[in-house]
């Protein structure tokens, strides 16, 4: 099977410069997830893949600090898209040259069994499938969607009329589409999928994520890593751990409540916020702390559309992982997990005393199934497997 995979993902090369000139942060998430889908192609035999890449990067000057990005030809054939980074005209100048590379590919491969794997309805991308549709009409597109679409199903509602405008050209565009791949199972119904096939990878483990260190449980640490925002009810967490002496939470990260939390934090002596930490600084905390906690609730419209990356990321550490139940987490997940129902922070401390009483080794236990079936069953190769099955359906 010959597959080119089209995808807003950073070389190693691009992934220092992003971090040397992104203004607002560089999107890490969405880059592990199609890196490790490509290493997981890379692995399966008779499978011949390529990849084309444009870094997902703001415009120069307000959000990135170089107008200039360079062209890369990296790996086994892969290439990186080059262009003037400047608001609207990148983009024109993003999309001629996407055409140009895949189809280089395309009669490169000369084969009947040719295959368009193309990352998030990025409208760039979307023209570019028109384009290589009308050229090559025998091409198979598939389209790997992770975010709710605007404007559309659940998200109808109070949004404005731009975004249900754009929402209905997303769905349009998407109609060139053979098949999908999609975060969870909610999406088929907004994105229009009908009786096109598809198939759910909410998540790609990262391999070379080491194990945490064993702890005896004593403490009752629970580590959080991520954002401080909220609405994600991190500060109703934080409140109930006050009333948990003989329990610690730590947090790491930063957002919209991290004033709140620094006062929470300089009030207990068994919170504390570290604020943003580098990565080898997070791995040794959790390589201290007893349990991982998320305290996303399913709350809104926008957890039916959504698999928290650091479900398994945490989930792949060893630890015991404390979080809600979120629609968007298949079912297959609970008995690895420990979920939180209550929505007030007194009622959230009643339900942690409960985990905390659990004998640890219990909790152990559990962790290591979560381990391995989250190593297992959700590896590059497992989930890039489970695309190539789909896309044999086309």
């Amino acid at each position: 099977m010959n597959i080119i995979m089209l995808g807003l993902f950073f070389s190693e090369d691009s992934l220092e410069d992003a971090y040397r000139y992104s203004k607002h942060g560089v999107q890490i998430a969405p880059h592990k997830f199609q890196t490790n889908l490509l290493s997981g192609f890379k692995a399966l035999e008779n499978v011949n893949i390529r990849a084309v890449n444009i870094p997902p990067i703001g415009s120069y000057p307000r959000r990135y600090k170089q107008l200039f990005v360079k062209p890369e030809h990296w790996g086994d054939g892969n290439v990186q898209v080059g262009f003037l980074n400047l608001p609207i005209i990148k983009r024109a100048i993003q999309i001629r040259k996407i055409v140009k590379e895949i189809s280089a590919m395309i009669r490169e491969f000369n084969s009947d069994d040719m295959h368009l794997i193309i990352y998030h309805t990025f409208k760039p991308f979307l023209k570019c499938a028109k384009i290589l549709k009308e050229r090559f009409p025998d091409l198979k597109i598939t389209l790997i969607m992770t975010d709710p679409i605007p404007g559309r199903g659940d998200f109808a509602r109070n949004m404005s009329k731009s975004a249900v405008r754009e929402g209905d050209r997303i769905v349009k565009l998407a109609k060139l589409c053979d098949g999908f791949v999609l975060l969870t199972d909610y999406m088929k119904e907004p994105l229009e999928v009908g009786d096109r096939p598809y198939t759910v990878v909410e998540c790609i483990s990262d391999i070379s994520q080491p194990k945490a260190d064993v702890t005896d449980g004593k403490s009752n640490v629970c580590l959080y890593t991520g954002a401080l925002d909220r609405d994600f009810g991190i500060l109703d967490i934080a409140e109930a751990f006050r009333m948990i002496p003989d329990a610690q939470l730590w947090i790491c990260g930063k957002g919209n409540a991290h004033g709140e939390l620094g006062s929470i934090s300089a009030q207990s002596s068994n919170i504390t916020c570290f604020g943003f930490l580098n990565q080898e600084r997070v791995t040794e905390l959790r390589n201290k702390c007893d349990y991982l906690i998320n305290p996303r609730r399913p709350t809104g419209t926008f957890t039916k559309y959504s698999f928290p990356s650091k479900t398994a990321e945490y989930m792949a550490s060893g630890k015991p992982v404390i979080m809600y139940k979120l629609e968007g987490v298949p079912d297959e997940y609970d008995e690895h997990l420990n979920y939180l129902t209550a929505p007030t922070p007194e009622e959230i401390s009643k339900e942690l005393k409960q985990i905390f009483g659990t004998p640890y080794a219990l909790h152990l236990s559990k962790a290591e199934g979560a381990y391995r079936f989250i190593k297992d069953e959700k590896s590059s190769v497992s989930q890039a497997s489970k695309i190539i099955n789909l896309l044999s359906e086309l």
